[in-house]
Parts: C-alpha cells; structure tokens; sequence
C-alpha cells in the first residue's frame, strides 16, 4: 500500500493531470474608499508641512545662488508637486494630494512674489568685529 516517503521536501510545483491552471496569485488588497473630508484634511496637513520644508530649502538657495526666493520656491514645490501626482496613486485621494499640493504652491509662491521687497536673506558683515564684540560685552 503505499512505500517509504521520502525526507526529501521539494518547493517546486509539483505536476498534477488535468487542464493548465496558473498559480494563484496574491489577491490585491482593495483600496479603501474616498473619504472627501478625512482626504482633503490629510492632504492639507501633508502640503503645509511639504511647503514648510520646501521653503527651508529655497531660501539658502536663493540666498546662494542670487536668485529670487519665490522663483526658487516655485520650482522646487512644483517639482514636488509632479512627482506627487505622477507617484500618488490613480485614486481620487492622490489627485486631491497633488491639487492641494499644487494649490499650497501657487498660493505660497504669490505671497512670497508681493513680500519680494520686503525679504532679505543675504549674509550680514560686520566690518569691524572688534568693535562690535566689545559692544556685546556692555
């Protein structure tokens, strides 16, 4: 009835008789729903912190490399703000993330382009720091 079995245990697929069928495959996880407040909350809350960075980022850069700090803001959130919509996802919630992104950009940018006079972020030089390290010390 039946011999030895064999310690022997193999991964590979073993050979059955009947019709071809594929391996299953992992069932994809369903994407959960589109909650437009809970998203939209997130998506806000996500852009703000991006924009928060972002500016970190332009303001050496423009101190750097003379350039004006909204224009260099601009290009980096826009440069985000693509890669967010083209890495984002294909549901409802990515675009909302890249719109808001893209909003938090233009928004950001103008008021930065109106306070353009207003902002200077060069290096400060102290022509005599002798003087100015013995006014300290007062």
């Amino acid at each position: 009835m039946g011999g030895k079995r064999s310690p022997v245990r193999s991964t590979a697929p073993r050979w059955r008789p009947g019709r071809y069928k594929p391996r299953s495959r992992s069932r994809k996880q369903r994407a959960e729903p589109f909650r437009p407040l809970r998203d939209s909350l997130i998506a806000l809350g996500a852009s703000l912190v991006a924009a928060m960075i972002v500016f970190c980022l332009a303001v050496p850069m423009a101190a750097a490399y003379r350039i004006p700090v909204f224009l260099s803001f601009g290009v980096i959130m826009l440069f985000l703000t693509a890669m967010t919509y083209r890495l984002g996802g294909k549901g409802q919630a990515g675009r909302v993330m890249a719109a808001t992104m893209a909003g938090v950009c233009v928004l950001v940018s103008g008021v930065l382009f109106l306070a353009r006079d207003q902002l200077n972020f060069s290096t400060h030089t102290h022509p005599r720091p002798a003087a100015s390290a013995s006014a300290a010390k007062r």
